[in-house]
């Protein structure tokens, strides 16, 4: 990935950076989907790439569950549409599940809305599978629930 820095844990300080460019990366605002609470208290398990310029490539929130140890779970992860297609976003989700693995993790999981074509066929690329939930995350909130085993190559 050229005129990229390699990947990192995310900081505290990447939230004002990651707020900006999200809505738009998106297509839609992403309100608290996108919470402090990954940068202050969780960043050293989401990853963040950077262009060499210091602006922001892609970046993934995601933790180890705390009632399920052995699994790591993706909330959101983002890629500049510029960049998409290029290996940033895999790189994302490779960095995430190798951390992950050192603390015990052995799978991994991530959501994906019916809708969301682009991350559907993300996720199957990368090898996860899984069922669509009907009211997953409510009343008409029905998703994908994707897992696959770790590592992910």
């Amino acid at each position: 990935m050229d005129g990229l820095a390699p990947p990192r844990p995310l900081e505290a300080a990447d939230f004002d950076a990651a707020r900006a460019v999200a809505d738009g990366w998106f297509g839609h605002p992403v309100g608290l989907t996108l919470h402090r609470l990954f940068f202050d208290q969780l960043g050293p398990h989401g990853v963040w790439i950077a262009r060499e310029d210091g602006a922001p490539a892609g970046f993934l929130l995601g933790l180890v569950s705390a009632s399920e140890p052995d699994l790591a779970y993706v909330h959101l992860h983002a890629v500049d549409p510029a960049l998409r297609g290029q290996g940033v976003g895999a790189t994302l989700y490779r960095e995430f599940g190798r951390r992950a693995a050192e603390r015990g993790c052995t799978r991994v999981r991530a959501l994906a809305a019916p809708h969301r074509e682009g991350s559907i066929a993300f996720h199957r690329a990368l090898g996860f599978e899984g069922p669509l939930e009907a009211g997953y995350l409510g009343p008409g909130e029905d998703r994908i629930v994707f897992e696959r085993a770790l590592p992910i190559p």
